[in-house]
């Protein structure tokens, strides 16, 4: 899907950044992950043609759009690639249909079965007269995906398309980013800090740091080893599961999830068959800690577990934690640290609340 090698150095008075990748991946989702700085944006930009390195190779299928030295510069009109940025940058004097029709053929494209298909999974027809300033920003960012699918791209590229959105509209644009994926197969390279928006999107990912990539994998591999990577404080310090379903139950709207040695985990009821493993995520700071399991609790899950390691990371405190043949992770305060008296090999019990745990790798549990 795509292959490049770039370097660029960017001079300033304070300190001189130096964009230095190479990466290959076939995606069909590439995923662009990083902290703020580390060169996402600006990768972006280049693979669109909005910015030329200094020197490099850039080739979108069997096609290559840019390389210098060789004098090769596709123009951005003429690389058959969509832009979405994190502003939706609709035109306020045009309605809904008026901004579609704006991508190159996309008026033809409207009334056709390809268009038409665009519509229905982005929920668009409905919306089709309607003046821009009244739209909630869930609609203009889909009013903005719809415009880029109808450019018939051979790759869309999407610069953290849910930043701006609310948590609600957040997941509600994923969602469809999901069903393009799914429904549509147009490849796509997205920009995002987010790590529940690889694990649910991503086939492949890629981690920049100070403009260079420091890993690249599955998205549930790479981020698994968030400390090893320096990204701790980045990805939220999630805890990041593949697990297989055991058992549903319906009346109690939970399903339970194996943790193994015979501990079970329940999370929100799904509708994945038993015996097949889903991804999960829940963040450290959901994670309790008690020295004996209590009694009269709301939380379904209060699982024995040994302290397997602690580690301080700035004002907090990250414990690892083995709960059968899982680890996980909680982030407490120093002060709870010493209260506890925590140590490596202390037998504890891990509170966590069913409706703190997230299904990463489909429709939302």
């Amino acid at each position: 899907m795509l292959e490049l090698a770039l370097s660029h150095r960017f001079p300033s008075r304070a300190s001189a950044f130096r964009l230095d990748i190479a990466l290959a991946s076939r995606g069909p989702a590439l995923g662009i992950f990083g902290a703020s700085g580390s060169g996402k944006t600006t990768l972006l930009h280049a693979i669109a043609g909005l910015f030329r390195p200094e020197e490099g190779r850039i080739a979108v299928g069997d096609r290559v759009v840019f390389a210098r030295p060789g004098g090769v510069f596709v123009p951005p009109e003429r690389r058959r690639l969509a832009l979405v940025t994190q502003d939706a940058l609709l035109f306020p004097h045009r309605s809904v249909r008026g901004n579609l029709a704006f991508a190159p053929g996309a008026d033809a494209r409207l009334d056709s079965p390809a268009g038409r298909r665009i519509l229905e999974v982005l929920r668009i027809e409905p919306l089709l007269e309607r003046r821009i300033e009244h739209l909630s920003g869930g609609e203009r960012q889909r009013v903005a995906i719809g415009r880029a699918l109808l450019a018939d791209p051979s790759l869309l590229l999407l610069d953290e398309p849910t930043s701006a959105l609310d948590a609600e509209l957040s997941r509600d644009v994923l969602g469809l980013l999901m069903q393009v994926k799914q429904t549509l197969g147009v490849p796509m390279v997205f920009v995002t800090h987010r790590a529940a928006e690889l694990l649910a999107l991503a086939d492949d990912c890629v981690v920049l740091e100070a403009g260079r990539v420091v890993a690249q994998g599955l998205p549930v591999e790479v981020l698994q080893r968030p400390r090893a990577l320096g990204l701790a404080s980045l990805v939220g310090v999630d805890n990041l599961l593949r697990v297989p379903v055991v058992a549903h139950d319906e009346t109690g709207g939970v399903s339970l999830l194996d943790l193994g040695a015979g501990i079970t985990l329940a999370a929100p009821l799904c509708d994945v068959p038993i015996g097949r493993a889903i991804e999960i995520g829940f963040y450290a700071d959901e994670v309790l800690i008690c020295l004996e399991k209590p009694a009269g609790i709301s939380a379904r899950n209060a699982l024995a577990c040994v302290v397997d390691s602690i580690d301080r990371l700035g004002h907090e405190v990250l414990v690892g934690l083995r709960v059968g043949a899982t680890a996980i992770r909680a982030r407490i305060t120093p002060a709870a640290a010493r209260e506890l008296e925590l140590a490596t090999g202390r037998p504890v019990v891990a509170l966590v609340k069913t409706s703190a745990i997230h299904r990463l790798d489909g429709e939302p549990t």
